[in-house]
Formats: structure tokens, C-alpha cells, sequence
């Protein structure tokens, strides 16, 4: 009998450096080089996507996901490359989000899935959009005519009561949305009222051009990329990643990652033994791990988005870093045990505590409302000047002129001193 070649074993350490390589997190940002349009776009192509969400207690999750690796605001070069070099798109990865226009073609299968009908969408909403069939062309008609336009510049048409599982949008919002998700319209511009809606063909008139990219090369090559981008993974957290909602059929393209050399299966070993799933890393991180490359690894000290890429998956979050994290922004404030915008704090390889911040536009400073620390981590003085460092960096970034503690409960003793308690 031919004896199975062990697997490579990482041990959770590893595992989590390598994820936070992949994330452009394990090394200092460099501050002293100004970011460009096309030194962001890159960024978000290694990242893989950038989440859109509207909460922007400290500022949008975007930005902050950007100052994270970079120590700056990317602000204005995110602005740029969405709408003047149109290097950046708004379309759908597991959420809504701002992706590299070059891989545009790698999303159009999902495109063509959505238009081809019923198993697409629920029953009742398949049923409302074959009924709305002269509301859609109007639509793409006006938008040929004079787009880019408002949702509210449609308005007018009528509205029937909503649909199971949609909003209370009107029936034109809905509609709008249906043809973003099927790639006939593109966001082309926000302003006060949102977003403004493009044809494709028109915002977007390359990436149009020449048949789509047949599903199952596609597949695959999202699943090299959202490997990449993790450093190491499931294959559900691959399939989640920049599918979401992916076909089952993700699972061939990761086993013809493994047989073109792109991807390896691997164990990571926690202390009770390895952890339970098939396992896989990028090439990149088994070459930084067969080199040694982690054995004098050092990290930054830095806060994440709550929507940040690195721990978006919770689950994943929880199983590599021993980190349990869930937003409050719908729980009582009186049931709240971190606080209503709480930004995980990231030191070196581990999550060593939470901060809940706000901007406080009128004192033109980043409150801080608590800090709490996780057990079981390192709790040096130096940790606390550290996140204080952070905490000023962010604060500059998002156009405030000093951190102010107000109450910060939770502080371990030795961090009061640093952290200005």
C-alpha cells in the first residue's frame, strides 16, 4: 500500500501570520510613500474587494480598511479611480463593495446568471420583475438618454406593495437593483441622495466587449484569488470570500487549484489537534513558510473595520485567532458589553483588545469610549502606547485633531499610563 505523503502542519501562529501577509497587515504601512489611484487599485485587487457599508461612525468601512494597510486616507485616490479613471466598480462580491474593474469579466458569469431567470431570484420576485417588464424598459431607456441618474429621478412610476424579502423601496429602486446584479447598469457617482445609475455599456464600455468568461474558468479563478487574498483557508471561506453564494461547483475549481500548483492542502494544528475542514494555502504563503519567513515575523499595531477582510468571516476569525466578535449596533445600549462601533485592535499576530470610537465632528476630535482587552494576551505598557499611536494615526486620517478618552472602560492597569487614562 502507497502510504499518503503527510500534509504540511502549520501551527495556529503560522496560520495567522500567513493570513495577515495576504491582508498586507504583517508588516509596517509605509506612511511616507503618498498612495496613488493605481497604487490603491492594486491594493484592492490583492485585498480582493472592499466592503461598502453606510455606517461611518469613525468613517466608511472603506477608508478605514485602506488606512489600516496604508496609515493614511486613501480618500480621494478610492474617489478617483471609481470615477474618473474608472480603475474601481461597484458591483456585488459577498456584499456590496468596490472591486478592480479589471475583473469586471471574471463577475459577468453572475451577471448572465441573474438574467437567465426563476432560479435566480425568490418566486415572488421573479414574479414582481416579469411583471415590470415595460418599467425596466423605460428605465434603460432614460439612463441611454441621460444618465447618469438618481434612483428619485424615476420616481414617478407606480408603486405595488412590497415584495417578501425586499425593502420598502419603490418599485423603480427595485427595479434598478435587479439590472445592477444582472451588470446592465453601473453605479457611476454618489451624492447626498445616493447613487447615481449608468448603463454599462456606456460607464463601462470595455468590459463589455467579447463573450463572457465561461463560469467554470471563472470559478476558478475567483478561488485563486480569494486564496490569495486569504493566505489560508476552507474551501467555504474561499467560496465566501468573493463568490459568496457560490455554486457547489467551487469545490472542482479549488481541486484544480491543487492540480495546476496553485494552492496546496495543508493541516493547521491547534492546541487540541487539527482543526476540522480541508484546509489549503496559496502558493505565496506555503513558499513564505517553507523559507522561514515567519520565525522572525514582526506585525504592526493597528484597528480593523468591523467590516474589515481580515475578519468579516467570523467564524474564520474565530478558529485563527481566538477571537469572538460581533457588532452591536441593534443591541440595547443597556445590553451593549463592547459598545455600539467597536474596531477589534490588532497587535502583531494577535487581537488583543476592542476600542468603541466616534467622531466628534463638533470637538473635532475621535472620542474614545471604552477600551477593553481580551484575555489571555499580552497587556505590556508598550502595547498601550502603541494603539494610543494608533489611535492618533486614525484620527488624522479621518480629519480630527486630537483623541479624546472619555470614559474608557475595560483598560488593563498597565496600558492607563500609556494609553493616557
Amino acid at each position: 500500500m502507497v502510504k499518503t505523503p503527510a500534509l504540511p502542519a502549520l501551527t495556529l501562529a503560522e496560520a495567522r501570520r500567513l493570513a495577515l501577509d495576504a491582508q498586507r497587515l504583517g508588516t509596517r504601512p509605509e506612511c511616507d510613500q503618498p498612495p496613488t489611484v493605481e497604487s490603491v487599485t492594486a491594493l484592492v485587487r490583492r485585498l480582493g474587494y472592499l466592503q461598502r457599508d453606510p455606517l461611518a461612525v469613525v468613517a466608511p468601512s472603506h477608508r478605514l480598511v485602506l488606512w489600516s494597510r496604508l496609515g493614511r486616507d486613501a480618500f480621494t485616490e478610492v474617489e478617483a479611480g471609481l470615477w474618473e479613471q474608472r480603475s474601481l466598480f461597484e458591483y456585488w462580491a459577498h456584499a456590496a463593495a468596490i472591486l478592480p474593474t479589471a475583473d469586471f469579466p471574471l463577475h459577468r458569469w453572475r451577471m448572465q446568471h441573474y438574467r437567465r431567470g426563476p432560479a435566480t431570484f425568490a418566486t415572488g420576485t421573479q414574479s414582481w420583475i416579469e411583471g415590470k417588464r415595460s418599467l425596466r424598459r423605460s428605465i434603460l431607456r432614460r439612463l441611454a438618454t441621460d444618465g447618469p441618474l438618481p434612483a428619485s429621478a424615476f420616481a414617478s412610476h407606480p408603486t405595488v406593495p412590497r415584495v417578501a424579502g425586499w425593502s420598502s423601496w419603490g418599485d423603480h429602486q427595485r427595479m434598478l437593483e435587479v439590472l445592477w446584479f444582472q451588470g446592465l447598469t453601473s453605479v457611476a457617482g454618489r451624492d447626498r441622495r445616493g447613487r447615481l445609475w449608468a448603463l454599462t455599456e456606456s460607464w463601462l464600455p470595455d468590459v463589455m466587449t467579447g463573450p463572457p468568461i465561461p463560469q467554470s474558468r471563472a470559478l476558478i479563478e475567483l478561488a485563486a484569488r480569494s486564496l490569495e487574498a486569504l493566505g489560508v483557508a476552507t474551501g467555504r471561506q474561499i467560496g465566501s470570500h468573493l463568490i459568496g453564494g457560490a455554486p457547489r461547483s467551487i469545490a472542482a475549481s479549488i481541486d484544480r487549484l491543487c492540480a495546476l500548483g496553485l494552492a496546496q492542502e495543508v493541516e493547521v494544528v491547534g492546541d487540541s489537534g487539527p482543526l476540522p475542514g480541508r484546509w489549503l494555502a496559496s502558493m505565496p504563503a506555503v513558499r513564505s513558510w517553507e523559507q522561514g519567513l515567519l520565525r522572525d515575523w514582526s506585525g504592526r499595531t493597528t484597528l480593523l473595520s468591523p467590516f474589515d477582510n481580515l475578519i468579516i468571516d467570523r467564524p474564520r476569525t474565530e478558529a485563527i485567532f481566538d477571537f469572538h466578535y460581533r457588532m452591536e449596533i441593534y443591541v440595547p445600549r443597556a445590553q451593549r458589553r463592547y459598545g455600539y462601533y467597536v474596531l477589534p485592535i490588532l497587535h502583531q499576530d494577535r487581537m488583543v483588545g476592542r476600542v468603541d470610537c466616534r467622531r466628534d465632528i463638533e470637538a473635532r476630535a475621535l472620542e474614545v469610549l471604552s477600551v477593553h482587552a481580551e484575555p489571555r494576551v499580552p497587556h505590556a505598557p508598550e502595547i498601550g502606547a502603541l494603539i494610543l499611536l494608533a489611535l492618533r494615526s486614525l484620527a488624522t486620517a479621518v480629519g480630527m485633531e486630537e483623541v479624546a478618552l472619555r470614559d474608557p472602560g475595560g483598560v488593563p492597569t498597565p496600558w492607563k499610563t500609556t494609553l493616557g487614562c
